[in-house]
């Protein structure tokens, strides 16, 4: 056995063992070893590595048998376990047990699983620190929580090569740095990306699409985007259109560019199986398809009909998928959207393609389907992000895919899937979209009110409650989309009358009021690897009532969302973290470190501001909110919103409460525009000072209202 597994030291923090020899490059891992100094302390047993970070020292067993590969670690009576990817499971996975196997989840519930997504990485909370796992194969996978053995973790991967990532934090916020470190940071979003958008299965003909904008126009609801669903293709083809719905694709996409709307365009990767049809002629012609053992063409029914499969795993295969997405988006097409890219196919059990015979051909080496699986969505998304560079360089893409793997945060956001429009989902969304978070994609959100009918009873329970109350919560999720199935009841936003109209419209326009805020934190992603969304305990890891709250989140470090979440409720109870906190819609100050009773008045969702919090709104112009406390600093963003290799200016805001004197600096060499502070002072400050000159001040309720330029000093005697 010792002779199969090797260490390295990737960084000072990180850890590899690799177990056998690999049989091409990790799709997910862009980083080598390097040549580092200090680090933990490592032995090697016959079947066992442990590693000794500081005091805390991590154990790990490995066993080889055939192809399948077994690590087990140890897991104590008060650990905590996060991550996990894509789970309809509460936000702690411990005693848990889940498949990595990336599958077409139609209607999935509360412990359904597998899913979509397939991420092999989970983080583990041990008196008080953090230690990070990642098993990278992208090969089916069992991951046991301490379910079968409540003393252990035990992990199975159907494959003989697998290397596992031991990173070290202490803190989560350093493990999830450091699998960025590994994985490459996630991409950046055009700003539109993180408007609101519109969608259903589907809208037809393009009169539908121009009237739904122009219903969200004349009715003053903020709107970035419009998506169109399978319907707009010739015969579910993909690369095409249908000409008796959409005569004039490119005069129809330049009319909703002119209304100011993007556009994204979905794309299956199933190829329709027709000597007629150009692509597929094409991808036979090339050798681009997956095959059979035999050597013949794998085939699945898909919305086509019988479809053939391109095999992502060749690199000429990739670009020539780049080449037919570069040509498809001269239209104008904004986005593209991936779905059914598990892939999916109607012949084989759950929808989801799983055939021992269907082989990949990796840097010239025939490897089964079974270990590259969960790395189809991923090829495929990468391939896609290049196509979209190809055709307009220097913009940044976007793209939105259903499945993917640990790596696709560098190219894609993900939604939830197919969810189901009743209240178990909207409670359920956010241990979902906090676990991805956690997993190192930011770019997460759900479908607005639920995409599919509530499976155990087979009707649809959205009404107007409901969809106001998806929107309380789907404001603050960086991908902001309204979505729903083909057989479904209208739910935009006029769908239930104007009363119900008008209480989404101010959601959206709450939303729209943060986007500076919201455009920053996606800068930072970027650049840093943080999540957007978080649970709590990212923020308040040695606060121990946080770690297994997930009915609550953190929008970027400074705003605390507690929504209401059950039918006809008018209040709730919730966790406030240490410190004070300030609810905006009041303009209250409450303490935490306690639960308290919270109203949840329908369309006034709770907004809580932390104590030392700096959030830049729009209101006209930039006004920046601080509500004075600890130290803390923010760095805002700004720049064209869609250039991929820009420059961003930086405003750098700096606060400190120091006994009665609030002082604000605001630096940013770039930044020239005049700014308003938007200042909690409680009541009228005694004296305002701007470099050590009096200034002019405005006292709005409890708040005091400075204008400043950057590179100033501000101070507020209160």
């Amino acid at each position: 056995m010792s002779d199969l597994v090797s260490v390295s030291l990737i960084s000072p923090r990180i850890v590899r063992v690799r177990i056998g020899e690999p049989r091409y490059p990790s799709l997910a891992v862009i980083k080598g070893e390097e040549e580092e100094s200090g680090g933990p302390i490592v032995s090697i047993d016959e079947d066992a590595v442990h590693a000794r970070f500081n005091e805390e020292e991590i154990n790990a067993y490995y066993s080889v048998s055939g192809d399948e590969t077994i690590i087990r670690s140890e897991l104590r009576p008060f650990d905590r376990v996060y991550g996990l990817g894509e789970k309809a499971l509460p936000l702690n996975r411990k005693r848990y047990r889940v498949t990595m196997w990336n599958t077409d989840a139609y209607g999935y519930r509360l412990g359904s699983d597998p899913l979509y997504v397939s991420i092999p990485f989970f983080i583990i909370l041990r008196n008080g620190n953090a230690i990070g796992h990642f098993i990278d194969s992208p090969a089916r996978m069992v991951m046991d929580m301490g379910q079968e053995n409540l003393n252990e973790i035990k992990i199975r991967i159907q494959d003989s090569a697998v290397d596992h990532y031991i990173i070290y934090g202490p803190s989560i916020k350093d493990v999830i740095k450091g699998y960025h470190e590994l994985t490459g940071k996630p991409f950046l979003p055009p700003k539109w990306a993180l408007g609101n958008q519109q969608s259903r299965y589907s809208y037809y003909p393009d009169s539908t699409l121009l009237a739904v904008v122009e219903r969200y126009k004349s009715r003053g609801l903020p709107l970035s985007a419009i998506y169109l669903d399978i319907h707009y293709m010739d015969g579910y083809k993909i690369f095409t259109w249908n000409k008796e719905r959409f005569p004039d694709p490119s005069g129809f996409v330049a009319k909703l560019h002119e209304a100011g709307i993007k556009v994204v365009t979905i794309i299956d990767p199933g190829v329709k199986a027709s000597p007629t049809y150009d692509v597929f002629r094409s991808g036979v012609n090339g050798n681009y398809f997956c095959l059979r053992s035999n050597g013949d063409l794998y085939t699945s029914h898909v919305w086509p009909g019988l479809c053939v499969f391109p095999d992502f795993a060749k690199s000429d295969v990739r670009n020539w998928w780049s080449s037919l997405i570069a040509e498809f988006v001269k239209d104008g097409i904004d986005g593209i959207w991936l779905d059914m890219n598990e892939p999916a196919g109607f012949d084989s059990e759950n929808h989801t393609v799983d055939d021992e015979n269907l082989i990949h051909v990796m840097n010239g080496v025939e490897v089964p389907h079974h270990k590259l699986h969960n790395a189809y969505a991923l090829l495929e998304a990468e391939a896609t992000y290049e196509g979209l560079l190809r055709a307009r360089p220097g913009k940044r893409p976007f793209i939105l895919s259903r499945a993917g793997y640990a790596g696709i945060h560098r190219y894609a956001a993900i939604w939830t899937g197919d969810n189901t429009s009743n209240w178990e989902h909207l409670r359920l969304q956010i241990p979902m979209l906090l676990g991805l978070s956690l997993s190192g994609v930011p770019m997460v959100g759900a479908d607005v009110g639920g995409f599919a009918k509530n499976t155990r009873q087979g009707h649809f329970e959205l009404d107007a409650e409901l969809l106001v109350r998806w929107y309380e919560s789907a404001i603050f999720f960086p991908f902001l989309r309204n979505h729903t199935s083909i057989d479904s009841p209208d739910q935009e936003p006029w769908a239930w009358g104007s009363a119900y109209e008008e209480l989404i419209k101010k959601l959206l326009i709450i939303r729209e009021s943060l986007m500076p805020y919201i455009y920053s934190l996606a800068w930072a992603s970027h650049e840093f690897g943080e999540p957007i969304i978080r649970p709590l305990i990212y923020e308040f890891q040695d606060d121990d009532n946080t770690h297994s709250i997930d009915d609550e989140f953190m929008l970027g470090p400074f705003i605390l969302l507690t929504p209401a979440l059950d039918k006809g409720i008018k209040e709730r109870y919730a966790y406030l973290p240490r410190g004070r906190w300030l609810d905006l819609r009041r303009s209250i100050e409450v303490d935490g470190g306690k639960m308290v009773s919270i109203d949840t008045p329908m369309g006034d969702p709770p907004i809580l501001v932390r104590n030392g919090g700096i959030v830049p709104t729009l209101n006209g112009g930039l006004r920046i909110l601080i509500y004075p406390g600890q130290s803390s600093a923010f760095a805002i963003y700004d720049d064209d919103g869609e250039s991929l290799q820009t420059r961003p200016r930086k405003l750098f805001v700096r606060q400190v409460l120091d006994g009665p004197k609030i002082e604000i600096t605001l630096e940013g060499e770039e930044w020239h525009d005049q700014v308003v502070l938007w200042v909690y002072t409680g009541g009228k400050p005694r004296q305002a000072l701007i470099n050590g000159s009096a200034t002019e001040h405005l006292i709005r309720d409890k708040f005091t209202e400075v204008r400043a330029t950057p590179n100033s000093t501000i101070e507020l005697m209160i």
